[in-house]
C-alpha cells in the first residue's frame, strides 16, 4: 500500500529516536550520569517531528477513515486520537519536569524518568496500531484513486508543514542524543 509506505521513513527515524530516549530512561534510572539537557533536546523533536509533522500526516488517515464512517470516540480513530493525547500528556510532563530538574529539583528527576517510560510505550503502541490495523484498514476502506489522492495531500503536508525542511535536522538531533548517551557510560 503506497499510505504506509508514505510513512515508513518517519516510523524508522521514529523508532531511532524512542530507542534513545529508551536508552536515556535506563541511563537515568541506573545511574547519575543523566543530564536535564537530553530530555528537553528530546521533547524538542517529539514536538517539532512526531507532534508537527508525522501526527499532522495522521490527521489525513483520521479524516479518512471519519468519512469512511468510522467513529471518533471509538475503534480505530479513538484509539488513534487517544494515543496521540496520551502521548502529548506524557511529553508535556517530560518537558515540564526535565525543566524543573534542570532549575534544580531533585524530584522532577524521577518524573522524567516516569513520563519519559511513558512516552515510549505510547508511542511504540502508536507505531504499531498504525502498522497493523490502520494501514490495512485503509487499504480495505478506500480504493485506489482515493489512496493515490490521500498520498498527494500527504506530500503537500512534508513539503508545506513542519517537515518541510527535510528530516536531516532531525536525525542531527538524534545523532547528537546517541552521542550524549555514550558520553554518560
Amino acid at each position: 500500500m503506497r499510505i504506509s509506505k508514505n510513512f515508513r521513513s518517519d516510523q524508522e527515524t521514529i523508532s531511532r529516536f524512542v530507542t534513545a530516549l529508551g536508552r536515556g530512561s535506563v541511563i537515568l534510572s541506573t545511574t547519575k550520569f543523566a543530564h536535564p539537557d537530553f530530555f528537553i533536546s528530546a521533547h524538542s523533536f517529539i514536538r517539532d517531528y512526531i507532534e508537527d509533522g508525522f501526527f499532522k500526516k495522521e490527521e489525513l488517515l483520521i479524516k479518512t477513515l471519519e468519512d469512511s464512517g468510522f467513529p471518533t470516540e471509538s475503534g480505530p480513530v479513538g484509539a488513534i486520537l487517544g494515543d496521540h493525547k496520551k502521548t502529548r500528556e506524557a511529553a508535556e510532563l517530560l518537558a515540564n519536569a526535565a525543566i524543573q530538574w534542570r532549575a534544580g529539583d531533585e524530584i522532577a528527576r524521577s518524573e522524567v524518568g516516569w513520563a519519559t517510560s511513558q512516552y515510549t510505550s505510547a508511542i511504540r503502541e502508536h507505531l504499531e496500531r498504525l502498522r497493523n490495523l490502520i494501514f490495512p484498514l485503509l487499504e480495505q476502506t478506500i480504493s485506489v484513486d482515493e489512496e493515490h489522492k490521500l498520498s498527494e495531500e500527504i506530500n503537500k503536508i512534508v513539503f508545506e508543514g513542519g517537515l518541510k525542511e527535510g528530516t536531516d535536522k532531525y536525525i542531527k538531533l538524534i545523532e547528537a542524543l546517541e552521542e550524549e548517551l555514550s558520553d554518560w557510560r
